[in-house]
């Protein structure tokens, strides 16, 4: 309920969870736009070290990636479709065909 209490519960929890100030060099850092400059310098020092020069991803093949944004013929859908029981869920949604 939107109560006085509910309210002030909330505003407690911003409080509580927001960062008032940091150490930086041995120094006490405060002011919300201070501690913004040095978190927001902090990560870009480190994105422009090139410490995350060396991350590799995985990356999809093209015959995968090909599948992936190819068109579906009507026919894999009929497939699809036709394969499903009522009783049975197509996916991790927890719906099933009896419930269309």
């Amino acid at each position: 309920m939107n109560t006085k209490y509910f309210h002030s519960v909330i505003k407690w929890r911003r409080a509580r969870n927001g960062i008032n100030g940091l150490r930086e060099n041995g120094q006490w850092v405060e002011g919300q736009a201070k501690v913004k400059e040095k978190v927001r310098d902090f990560f870009q020092q480190q994105f422009e070290s090139g410490v995350y020069k060396h991350v590799r991803f995985n990356r999809i093949i093209e015959e995968d990636n090909d599948m992936l944004v190819g068109r579906i013929s009507e026919e894999k859908i009929k497939q699809a479709v036709w394969c499903c029981d009522s009783d049975k869920s197509p996916g991790p949604d927890g719906f099933n065909f009896g419930c269309i």
